[in-house]
């Protein structure tokens, strides 16, 4: 029975791997923050709550003999990161090293997933973005991300560890409770006109959870020791007003009751698409539609 270790279990990304892991009768030791607000999901082979680093981490390794660890605990709010650089960089670096000298030292044949950012890429000069292209950060969390796949890359090149970097572009879906998607949700609920940033012409990549998980087990298959580093897109482009156009279609919420203040965004990257040759390459195929994967995520927010 394959062994996977999910930090941040209790997260957006990490309950779902959590959830599809049992359903592939994997057993799953989950590590989640210790807050004491959040809940663990039910069915776990094991559980810890701790706040990460934290010298604990070494010894629930070695007992649990992972062969897949997932990094999905840290910090995942770029516009937080400029007025709060500090803490952002202490959620994120210093918490991949420890993890990754955990792994080093009590599990080194693991293959160690990290979940990175399309942020690392910063303003693109050209679409699709592939992950050949240089890393040009516009926030602190994108560096924080980068730096994060630097050290990654050191342990796979000199431990000769297997370590790769997922770099996730816009996700979404049921239990998120923030960017666009949701946010457009939430604002179109509200009485009167709902304004968003920006000129609606933006674009990003979104990828709906499901989709984003398969693509995770996919990559965790990779068997080739070092540093690999996989987009995690459906490879199509969405303008932020398709999104909202969407999501209003999806409540019944008629046209006229939303703007775009115009505004440019600060250090937020005018377009974005991935190019996925390399997941696809794993069998990757985005299976669920975006008009699909927000009707989804509408019923789930109005259910609440």
């Amino acid at each position: 029975m394959k062994r996977i270790m999910i930090t941040g279990v209790t997260g957006f990304i990490g309950r779902a791997l959590a959830v599809e892991g049992m359903a592939r009768g994997y057993s799953i030791f989950g590590i989640g923050s210790d807050s004491g607000t959040e809940v663990m999901p039910a069915g776990l082979a094991g559980e810890a709550a701790m706040r990460l680093p934290d010298a604990e981490l070494v010894q629930l390794v070695n007992e649990f003999q992972p062969d897949v660890l997932f990094h999905c605990a840290g910090s995942a709010l770029p516009a937080k990161s400029f007025t709060s650089p500090s803490h952002d960089f202490q959620c994120a670096v210093p918490v991949v090293q420890h993890l990754l000298e955990a792994v080093r030292r009590s599990a080194p044949v693991a293959h160690i997933v990290l979940l990175s950012s399309a942020a690392v890429y910063g303003q693109p000069v050209a679409l699709p973005i592939s992950e050949d292209v240089a890393s040009a950060p516009v926030s602190p969390y994108g560096f924080h991300k980068w730096l994060g796949e630097i050290l990654a890359r050191e342990y796979a090149e000199i431990y000769g560890m297997r370590i790769s970097s997922a770099r996730i572009f816009s996700a979404y879906g049921p239990r998120l409770t923030k960017q666009v998607v949701w946010d457009s949700i939430r604002k179109l609920a509200s009485a009167g006109v709902a304004e968003f940033p920006g000129t609606g012409a933006e674009t990003r990549d979104f990828i709906f959870i499901d989709d984003l998980v398969d693509a995770l087990y996919r990559i965790s298959g990779l068997e080739r020791t070092g540093h690999e580093v996989v987009n995690v897109a459906s490879g199509t482009e969405t303008s932020i007003s398709e999104v909202v156009v969407e999501v209003a279609r999806q409540m019944g919420v008629p046209a006229g009751r939303w703007r775009f203040s115009g505004q440019n965004l600060v250090a937020s990257p005018s377009h974005w698409r991935a190019d996925i040759s390399r997941i696809r390459s794993l069998g990757f195929v985005p299976n669920v539609s975006f008009a699909e994967g927000v009707r989804r995520t509408v019923e789930w927010a109005q259910n609440r």
